[in-house]
């Protein structure tokens, strides 16, 4: 789907009695922004994995944990908190003896909230499914605030919340050692088409300049009498993320 949707290939849907662009839907929804990067975790190497785990919750934790990974869940529904219905944190990442709980927000748009951690973190620690698990850690995954929660408001068993934004796994995707693109091995392939797909779902959701035309330049070499400057000034501008 990413790639139909890359190439124009999508076709539209309707939202709101409009016929808007699945490039343009993806744009504003940050759950399909979860699934294509997340969903595809499982997918990488042992190395690949525990780098990306590492930016998640640091490298020591992810060293130790990323042997043990079981499997992914995607906005798990979680059911017997009392004080509402349900809970649906974005990603739940199982392994053997731990949990690493995710919420995802969009780079821009809407921010993280203290009050929806607390609710996350204290649905998780009574859910009866996950009282195995004897370690449990939460990140805030883009838009996040000023300060974390406090660690004397995490349940039991949570390890300190971690704060993160998209453009920190948006250069560790862009770091050509963690993916080593150099080899030529079956694991080297499979990383860089994985990385490929990621890093082109960044860029439709504006975490990487669109790649730019130069055809200006190359008007200009190949006929030196065309005036340098105006050649200049219809590049594209592209704005990049810090």
């Amino acid at each position: 789907m990413l790639h139909a949707i890359l190439h124009g290939k999508a076709g539209r849907v309707e939202q709101g009695g409009l016929s808007i662009r699945w490039s343009e839907l993806f744009k504003r929804n940050e759950d399909l922004l979860t699934a294509t990067f997340f969903g595809r975790l499982p997918y990488l190497s042992n190395g690949a994995f525990e780098a990306v785990l590492g930016c998640l919750i640091g490298l020591e934790q992810a060293k130790r944990l990323a042997p043990t990974f079981i499997e992914i869940e995607l906005w798990p529904r979680l059911t017997e908190w009392e004080e509402r219905g349900y809970v649906e944190p974005d990603v739940i990442l199982r392994f053997e003896n731990e949990l690493v709980m995710v919420e995802v927000k969009p780079p821009i748009g809407r921010a993280q909230y203290q009050n929806q951690w607390r609710a996350q973190m204290t649905a998780l620690s009574v859910e009866t499914e996950y009282q195995e698990y004897e370690r449990i850690h939460f990140v805030a995954l883009g838009n996040t605030l000023p300060a974390p929660l406090p660690i004397d408001e995490h349940p039991k068993r949570f390890a300190p919340m971690t704060q993160l934004e998209w453009a920190a796994l948006r250069r560790l995707l862009q770091d050509d050692e963690v993916f080593t693109i150099s080899r030529q091995d079956e694991v080297a392939r499979q990383d860089g088409a994985i990385r490929k797909d990621l890093l082109e779902a960044f860029r439709l959701f504006g975490m990487l300049p669109m790649v730019p035309s130069w055809q200006p330049l190359l008007d200009f070499a190949s006929h030196p009498s065309l005036d340098l400057t105006a050649a200049c000034q219809q590049l594209p501008l592209s704005l990049k993320m810090p």
